[in-house]
């Protein structure tokens, strides 16, 4: 199979995200502008519920699966196999566990609803093919994949808002969304290598990503609570109204988060290689990314926040004034939010997958803390602004705390002075003495 270089595989992900960014914006507003408010909450609720259970029933594979892939290309069946299984065994037990205890904390309409979607979910674990995508720089595969689906239900969403369809339906095809990716995974797994009926499980690669993936686990649940735990604890402290006017400045502030995504995952690979062969090289071209994410991320932040008063109603509708000033705070996460892209990937490469999921933890207990003293004083603002503070703890200031961060640390600290780098050092900013 042909494979693309860095750049080309990152330009396949950035086309991939630019027409997400547009098609679901798009399909976002009508639906936002279609429930208003308290409906579009009500919903946003259930898929940030949703999304707390997800890192359980992905096991911390996700980044492990990548780095397995590219260390022992002669192992790919029971790599992908034995993660496959695991994810699937995962997937239905957790699933099994929180919709049998979802009337406890739900109404039954909410239960309902949650159960349809938790179901739907284990499809998700035919994901691990898209590491094995990654690994081979053959992103236009997974991209043409993923676009298919987008268009095909959003088509499909556009009708339901014509015919003024009943808020289950919209449910409904978020699940069928999620079961049709997975499959799609799989037969595009079986379309480019043949071998998926060849693909193994065995117990001594089970435990071999495991032992890795439990650290990885940890820091997959701590970072979902600090990235959806402000629309939970808004919905159970306040209301679906407040979780629809946050939801909505959220949804502008995070649709942007694709740039750090894109740009890591395709470099990930050479970043692996880099680290093997030249460690002068390999800082270097830390120090080259972390610079560019940071002057994207300001860039996006000072774009957003200074037109948010007349974007967001301009998209959303009157009804969700109450977003703008969410917006205008929520957007400055995006700097600590594209840093932390590369961070995690080098902790991944370091090995210090136990310092990730401390640095996550921390950064989760901040946010849930922050949440509960700023909800009741300031309602979905508060949550913006401890959203903003965790994400800056989990992605730099717990850094200075362990002697083996110094190295991010230090990196970062040299982005945030980039202008006075570029004054000294001019065009010799990345030379290597």
């Amino acid at each position: 199979m042909k494979t693309n270089l860095p750049l080309q595989s990152t330009a396949w992900l950035v086309f991939e995200k630019m027409v997400y960014l547009a098609v679901s914006l798009a399909i976002t507003v009508a639906l936002a502008r279609y429930l208003e408010p308290s409906q579009f909450g009500g919903l946003s609720y259930l898929l940030a519920l949703v999304a707390l259970f997800m890192p359980f029933m992905s096991m911390g594979l996700n980044s492990i699966v990548s780095r397995e892939l590219l260390l022992r290309p002669d192992d790919v069946d029971q790599i992908i196999g034995s993660s496959l299984f695991i994810r699937l065994v995962a997937s239905v037990s957790v699933t099994l566990i929180v919709v049998s205890a979802s009337s406890f904390y739900l109404s039954d309409d909410n239960t309902m609803f949650f159960s349809i979607l938790m179901i739907s979910s284990i499809a998700s674990a035919a994901q691990v093919i898209d590491f094995w995508l990654q690994a081979q720089l053959a992103n236009r595969y997974a991209v043409f994949l993923r676009l298919l689906v987008l268009v095909f239900f959003s088509l499909i969403r556009i009708v339901a808002i014509y015919k003024a369809a009943d808020f289950s339906l919209f449910v409904y095809l978020i699940a069928f969304e999620l079961a049709a990716t997975g499959l799609l995974y799989l037969m595009i797994y079986q379309r480019l290598s043949g071998r998926l009926l060849r693909l193994r499980i065995t117990f001594e690669e089970i435990k071999g990503l495991w032992r890795d993936a439990r650290w990885l686990l940890m820091s997959g649940i701590a970072a979902i609570i600090y990235l959806k735990i402000d629309q939970v604890m808004l919905g159970i402290m306040l209301d679906n109204y407040a979780v629809g006017v946050y939801a909505a400045a959220a949804r502008i502030s995070e649709v942007w988060y694709f740039i750090p995504a894109a740009i890591i995952t395709s470099f990930f690979p050479q970043l692996v290689k880099t680290r093997i062969e030249n460690v002068d090289t390999y800082g270097r071209d830390l120090q080259k990314l972390n610079d560019a994410l940071l002057v994207l991320s300001i860039s996006v932040a000072i774009a957003v926040s200074s037109s948010s008063s007349w974007l967001l109603p301009l998209l959303f509708g009157e009804a969700y004034i109450d977003s703008v000033s969410i917006l205008v705070v929520h957007v400055w996460v995006a700097v600590f939010v594209f840093m932390r892209s590369l961070l995690s990937k080098w902790l991944l490469i370091e090995n210090l997958l136990k310092l990730s999921m401390a640095s996550q933890i921390l950064g989760a207990v901040v946010n849930v803390c922050l949440n509960y003293y700023l909800i009741p004083l300031h309602g979905p603002l508060g949550a913006a602004y401890a959203t903003v503070v965790s994400y800056s703890v989990a992605a730099y200031i717990v850094l200075f705390l362990h002697p083996r961060l110094w190295v991010m640390a230090v990196i970062i600290t040299r982005s945030f002075l980039l202008p006075l780098r570029l004054l000294k050092h001019g065009r010799r900013l990345y030379a290597i003495s």
